[in-house]
Parts: structure tokens; sequence; C-alpha cells
């Protein structure tokens, strides 16, 4: 089975808004997504805190936080380069306005030399026009499709990358969540191999984690559908069922 590409949410926060006038990085925040699942372990974040040689201006640390006092011992992105491209080589970058990040990060790599972040990844998804598609007619800036999907950004006083990244990942996985379906309109019916053994058969069952977050999808859908889903229909009649039994 072929291996599919690793998913990596991106984002960065600068000094400014002008990567052709001056403004530098001054922070990554990177985070894979496995099993359309996001991991909080060292091996799938990254955060890297960069000195632009600049000041920060106060307009921008009004924005995110970061000081020049806070960034004045942290490495240049010279020094960081090796690394942050290690961890995205080879994957599917997601970011929100992908144009911003894409121009700042290809500005940076260009003055060390190393090209464009483009020759280092498969793909670049842009959410800001994947969530337009999808939505049309709704705002589609970060904080509102994080209302819009109930995801939890209330940790979100100040800009922050890894933090941004982080809250990307679940809307990533929302808006995409169609698209994780089994796709039947070409398969020959003597290529399906046959059923194992049942007594060879693995039961995987889901975690307490997966569950709660199913249960979270559900009251969604129904919110938005202002009905009842199938699953949470099929869980009523379920429950109805088992109660006189326990009632017994």
């Amino acid at each position: 089975m072929a291996q599919t590409t690793r998913i990596i949410t991106l984002d960065t926060e600068t000094t400014g808004l002008h990567c052709d006038q001056g403004d530098r990085i001054i922070e990554i925040g990177c985070v894979a997504i496995e099993g359309r699942m996001m991991k909080s372990s060292s091996d799938n974040q990254l955060q890297i805190f960069v000195n632009p040689e600049r000041e920060v201006p106060e307009d921008a640390v009004a924005i995110h936080g970061i000081t020049t006092e806070f960034l004045a011992d942290k490495p240049k992105f010279a020094q960081i380069a090796d690394e942050f491209l290690d961890f995205v080589r080879g994957s599917t970058l997601v970011i929100h306005n992908a144009a911003f990040d894409t121009g700042f990060l290809n500005m940076e790599l260009g003055r060390c030399g190393l090209g464009k972040i483009e020759d280092y990844v498969t793909e670049v998804i842009d959410t800001v026009k994947l969530a337009k598609k999808l939505l049309p007619g709704r705002s589609v800036s970060l904080d509102k499709l994080c209302n819009y999907y109930e995801i939890d950004n209330s940790n979100r006083k100040l800009h922050g990358a890894l933090l941004d990244a982080e809250l990307l990942g679940e809307v990533y996985i929302a808006l995409t969540r169609g698209e994780d379906k089994l796709e039947y309109d070409h398969v020959d019916v003597n290529d399906i191999p046959a059923m194992p053994d049942s007594s060879r058969m693995v039961i995987v069952r889901a975690t307490e984690e997966e569950l709660a977050e199913h249960h979270r999808i559900l009251g969604i859908a129904d919110k938005k559908s202002k009905s009842t889903c199938a699953w949470n229909k099929l869980y009523a009649a379920d429950a109805a069922a088992e109660a006189p039994a326990a009632a017994e």
C-alpha cells in the first residue's frame, strides 16, 4: 500500500506585513496531522523563534506579543533553516492565506540561497481558498472558522504561530471531513480479496478521545441541520431498547 503524504499545518509570525519591504519572520509553527488526528508529541510539532535582525514594531507586538528583547538571543533564520526544511520536507503544507506565509518563507530561504519552499514540499493548500469554496458567503478568518466548527479558540488572546497551526489543523480536518470516504466507482469485484478467517481478525475499538470527538461532530451536525442525524437516531433507539432490560 502506498504511503500517504505527511500533512503539516504551518503558520508564521512576522515583524510586519511586507516581505518585500524589509519585514522578517520571527516565529514558525508547524503541526503534523496523522490519521486525521492532531498529535501533541515533539515529533509532530515544531516551534522556532527567529531573531529578525531588526526591531519589532509596536503595532506588530500588539498582535503577537513577541518583542525585540525576547528575540535578541534567538537564532537567525539561516541557523534554523535546515531544521525547518527537514521537518516539512516531502509534506503537504496547509496554510491559512498561503501567499502571505510562502512569500515570507521564500524571502528568507532566498536570502540563504536555498530556493523556495515549493522546492521542498509536494503541495501547498490554502485553507482560505478551500473555505471560500466549501462555505460560500461566510467569513473565512481563522477565528470565524473555529466558531463555525465549534473549535475551542479561547486561548487565542494573541496570535502565535504554533497555536494558530494547531487551530488550523482542527479547521482543516473539519473542512475536509467529507473527503475521507471510500470510492467504489471503478472497483472490479474480482479484485476484492476474501474476508480473512474470523479467528485471525483483530477488532480495533475507538478510544475514549475518538468517541468524544465523534459525538462532538454529531452534535454540530444536528445543530447545523436543525434535525437529528442518523447516528444519533440510532443511538437513541439503542438506548430505548436497553432501558427496559436495565429496569428488569
